[in-house]
């Protein structure tokens, strides 16, 4: 999957809107869930009494919403404004409300919270992810609480300030991080063949991969073979492309995870002036989740434990393709009905009439919503562009399973799972079905 929220890095025009700090219902450690799909974490969120799914990010400040023009509604206190941040020179308009009611979990609220509204056609996060995600919650989230974050139970633990959360990191290792902008950062090192780069890096959890490097601000550095260039992200203006490889080691502190896999944006997507000084690049939410987590802002700490995920390989695309939710569609689905069962005339012994039905099993159609999915890139060289398969094309079959029965999820994990693996797709092309098969193939072996 590819970064979904930390190339957005906004930043606001001439002023940012005071606001209140996020409350919880009551004065204890008070939990709820989350989902984490495609490495992205969801979280419930109502505002105004609405309900919606955001994206949990702590390389985004603000709260954001995704509209369409009639969302905003509901909301209070508009005012007009302009939006910059990486991939978008010249901003884009949006609106600004202030003072509404914002729930988290159903136990967590503000009720002066403001909130930043774009379009939604602007950053196309849910077609990526294949859910609907309605926004994204930043850094403000984070300021009012000590967070744990249970990768594995899918549970946030929010800890009221002051609490006493000792014995809930017992046998973790405490990392120092700085907040800068009211972002996370820490001192990472990254093994190359060349050696050790250190350096400091957002601790980004709206960036998909394990890791991002700005190439372009590292002395001398480059970009090791083997390494692809595909589209690592997106902006508000398009897609962000760049290159992949992996690297021998990423370490925080005393842990050492193994082939990491790292992305290095285009220098021409990264505007310098809004980077914080000496910023080397981010560390990921496909990194994070191997651990249990605890990030307290106020004491600027944050807590790490390795979890069942550690040594789990870093997942990647061997497939070449970009596949993305394009909606929903009726689907026809024929159903299968229970036969009918025998009837008796109410006689005993060989003088018992029987009513036998010999025709087939019968059936009955229904119609249903399905996903739709679509190739939206695809990697040049890859197994799949060496197979026929081109952008446009619509998903319908994945393996002999149709793609309407699958997540977003359960398609991508097919394409990215062992090298030497089959994969058979049946495409919609037009009026035509195509048939190809390919083996997918790792482009970025550690050599």
């Amino acid at each position: 999957m590819k970064i979904v929220g930390c190339l957005l890095f906004l930043c606001f025009s001439q002023f940012t809107w005071a606001q209140g700090l996020f409350r919880l219902t009551a004065d204890k450690p008070q939990s709820f869930k989350f989902e984490l799909i495609n490495n992205a974490v969801l979280i419930p969120i109502t505002i105004n009494g609405v309900e919606f799914s955001f994206l949990l990010d702590t390389g985004v400040k603000e709260t954001i919403l995704f509209a369409q023009t009639h969302d905003s509604l509901y909301l209070r206190n508009q005012n007009k404004m302009r939006f910059y941040g990486i991939g978008i020179e010249d901003g884009i308009d949006g609106i600004l409300s202030t003072d509404n009611v914002m729930k988290v979990g159903n136990i967590a609220v503000d009720s002066l919270h403001s909130i930043y509204v774009i379009q939604a056609y602007e950053l196309d996060i849910s077609s990526n992810i294949g859910v609907s995600v309605n926004g994204i919650l930043g850094s403000k989230f984070f300021n009012s609480f000590a967070v744990q974050i249970d990768y594995e139970r899918t549970r946030i633990t929010l800890y009221p300030p002051g609490y006493d959360y000792a014995k809930a990191v017992k046998g973790y290792e405490m990392i120092p991080i700085d907040i800068e902008n009211e972002r996370p950062y820490v001192q990472a090192k990254t093994q190359m063949r060349s050696g050790w780069i250190e350096g400091k890096m957002l601790v980004d959890m709206g960036n998909t991969d394990p890791m991002m490097l700005f190439s372009f601000l590292l002395p001398d550095f480059r970009v090791e073979d083997p390494c692809v260039e595909e589209y690592i992200g997106r902006g508000f203006n398009g897609a962000i492309y760049g290159k992949r490889n992996r690297v021998r080691k990423l370490a925080l502190k005393d842990f050492e995870l193994d082939y990491p896999i790292v992305s290095y944006p285009d220098s021409t997507a990264v505007f310098m002036s809004k980077l914080a000084e000496n910023r080397i690049g981010s560390i990921g939410n496909q990194t994070l989740q191997r651990f249990h987590v605890l990030i307290d802002y106020e004491a600027t700490e944050m807590y790490l434990k390795k979890n069942r995920r550690f040594r789990k390989p870093f997942a990647l695309n061997m497939a070449g393709i970009d596949i993305k939710h394009d909606g929903m569609i009726w689907i026809e689905e024929r159903v299968k009905v229970k036969k009918p069962q025998k009837e008796s005339t109410g006689l005993v012994g060989q003088d018992q009439g029987v009513k036998i039905d010999f025709s087939n099993d019968h059936f009955q159609y229904r119609f249903v919503l399905k996903p739709s999915y679509r190739v939206s890139g695809i990697r040049k060289n890859s197994p799949a562009e060496l197979a026929g398969v081109k952008v446009g094309d619509e998903l319908v079959k994945i393996n002999g399973t149709t793609a309407g029965n699958l997540s977003l999820s359960k398609i991508m994990s097919k394409l990215q799972s062992h090298p030497g693996d089959e994969v058979r797709l049946s495409l919609q092309r037009g009026e035509e079905i195509k048939q190809v098969r390919f083996r997918l193939v790792d482009p970025i072996p550690y050599l």
